[in-house]
């Protein structure tokens, strides 16, 4: 059987991975904010500013979002964050 990069045999569709269901706006364990969720940055290099959540990055080992902030997009891991 042909296979497609990553291994999917051709012509299957591929499952969706957490970051299309999170962007979908499915609500996945231990994931706080969703897309466009309002935050502010409480600790770390960039406290004190405030965006969107853009991006799921990562879940493990610590959940971390891209956020949105003036002046460009920050990673920032999710205890960091409060809701705005």
């Amino acid at each position: 059987m042909a296979r497609e990069r990553g291994g999917t045999p051709a012509g299957a569709r591929r499952a969706p991975g957490l970051g299309d269901r999170w962007l979908a706006g499915e609500a996945l364990p231990g994931v706080r904010f969703g897309f466009q969720d309002a935050v502010h940055v409480r600790d770390g290099a960039h406290a004190g500013r405030t965006g969107r959540v853009l991006l799921l990055a990562r879940v493990t080992p610590e959940v971390e979002y891209v956020v949105a902030v003036d002046g460009g997009e920050v990673r920032v891991r999710e205890g960091q964050l409060d809701g705005a």
